[in-house]
C-alpha cells in the first residue's frame, strides 16, 4: 500500500481452498487499486455502516438546520425549511440512512407533490432539499447529492384555468411581495385583463386623460393581436399604478428607459416561489399551477359569471371581436364601441379585486 508491497494473509488451506484464495486474491488487488488496504477493509466497512446508521436523514436535517438554516436564514424562512425537511412529504424518510436515499426516491416525492396539484410546493421542496443535499456532500457524509440532475417536468396546463378568490388574493399579495417594476406589471395586467405583450409595451404616449375620471390608454393596431386599435378605459387603482412609475423613457415598464420590460419567465418564477412561501407558512391547501394568461381569463370569467356582464361588452373589454361585438359600418371596426360599458365593466372588476385582496 502507498505504493509498498505488503504481504496479506488470506487464510490458511484446507479451510480456504485455491478457488476461494483466488477470489480472495482478486478482490484484495481490486481493493488495493481503489487505495483501499485490503487488510484494514472488513474494518472500514464496518465503521462505513456505523456511520450510515448514525446518519439518518431525520438526524442531518436537524444537524443541517441548526448549524445553517438558524445561523444564516430569516425566521420565516427557516420556518420553511423545517415544514419541508420534516413534514409529512419527508417522514418516510426520517430513520433512512441519508446514503440510502437515491434520485428515484427524489422523483417520487416530486411526483407525490405534484399529484396534489401543488406544482410551486414540489419546486420549493425540490429546491430546499438540494440545499440540504448538498450541504451533506460538502462535508463528505455523503459522496453525491441524489438530487443531481433531477428537474421538474413542465405538465400540460388546462386551458381552462381560473384563479380562484382565495388564488386571487394570494396571487395579489405575491405581486405586493415582488413589488417594484415586475410587481406593477403583474398587478396592472391582472386589472386590464389585457394580453401581457400589450401591457408590458405600454407607452406614454398612448396615454391620455391620465389625470381624470376619464383616462384612457389606446393600443395602437401594430400592437394588437388583431390589428385593430383597442381602447381601454383605466380605472383609479391602473392609473395609481402606471403614475406611479418612473417616466425614464417611451415606455411605462421599462429598466434601461430604451426597451419594454422582459425576462417574465423568471419574474413570474420569483412570484411562484413567494406564493408557495405563504402556502407553507399560512397552511393553505396547494395551489395548483397558472399561467398569466389565466388572470385574463379569470376576468372574462369573472365578469361573465359573478358580475352579470354581458358577453358583448366583455368581448369589448378584452378586444375580441365577434358576431356579438359587430364590427360597424362597411365592416370598419368602431374603436370606441361601449366604451361607457366597458368603462363600467372595469370599475366593477377593479373594485371586485379590491375586496377579494384587503
Amino acid at each position: 500500500m502507498n505504493r509498498k508491497l505488503a504481504r496479506i494473509t488470506l487464510g490458511r488451506y484446507p479451510a480456504i481452498d485455491l478457488t476461494a484464495a483466488r477470489k480472495l486474491a482478486r478482490d484484495a488487488i481490486a481493493l488495493a487499486a481503489e487505495g483501499i488496504d485490503p487488510r484494514h477493509a472488513e474494518e472500514e466497512k464496518r465503521l462505513k455502516n456505523k456511520r450510515d446508521l448514525e446518519n439518518t436523514f431525520g438526524k442531518l436535517a436537524e444537524e443541517f438546520t441548526v448549524k445553517h438554516v438558524e445561523p444564516n436564514l430569516k425566521p420565516t424562512t427557516q420556518r420553511e425549511y423545517r415544514r419541508i425537511l420534516f413534514g409529512n412529504d419527508t417522514e418516510k424518510w426520517r430513520r433512512r440512512s441519508v446514503s440510502s436515499i437515491r434520485k428515484r426516491d427524489i422523483i417520487d416525492l416530486m411526483d407525490a407533490i405534484d399529484e396534489r396539484g401543488a406544482r410551486s410546493a414540489s419546486a420549493l421542496s425540490l429546491a430546499y432539499l438540494r440545499k440540504f443535499f448538498n450541504w451533506c456532500v460538502e462535508r463528505e457524509i455523503i459522496d453525491a447529492s441524489p438530487i443531481d440532475r433531477v428537474r421538474l417536468e413542465r405538465k400540460l396546463l388546462s386551458r381552462e384555468r381560473v384563479l380562484s378568490d382565495d388564488e386571487i388574493k394570494i396571487v395579489w399579495n405575491a405581486f405586493d411581495t415582488e413589488g417594484g417594476l415586475f410587481g406593477s406589471f403583474f398587478k396592472l395586467l391582472l386589472l386590464t385583463g389585457q394580453r401581457r405583450n400589450e401591457v408590458a409595451g405600454m407607452r406614454w404616449d398612448e396615454l391620455r386623460d391620465m389625470d381624470t375620471h376619464d383616462a384612457i390608454w389606446e393600443i395602437p393596431s401594430e400592437r394588437t393581436k388583431n390589428r385593430r386599435t383597442h381602447l381601454v378605459p383605466l380605472t383609479e387603482s391602473m392609473r395609481a399604478i402606471i403614475t406611479g412609475q418612473d417616466h425614464i423613457g417611451p415606455y411605462v415598464f421599462t429598466s434601461t428607459g430604451e426597451t419594454p420590460i422582459s425576462g417574465f419567465s423568471k419574474s413570474k418564477a420569483r412570484a411562484d416561489l413567494k406564493i408557495s412561501k405563504t402556502i407553507v407558512n399560512d397552511g393553505l391547501p396547494a395551489m395548483p399551477d397558472w399561467t398569466l394568461h389565466d388572470m385574463r381569463r379569470t376576468m372574462v370569467t369573472v365578469m361573465n359569471e359573478k358580475l352579470g356582464i354581458a358577453p358583448h361588452i366583455v368581448e369589448a373589454v378584452v378586444n375580441h371581436v365577434t358576431g356579438g361585438a359587430k364590427a360597424g359600418v362597411a365592416g370598419v371596426y368602431n374603436r370606441a364601441l361601449y366604451l361607457d360599458e366597458r368603462r363600467s365593466a372595469l370599475q366593477l372588476w377593479s373594485k371586485y379585486i379590491e375586496e377579494q385582496t384587503v
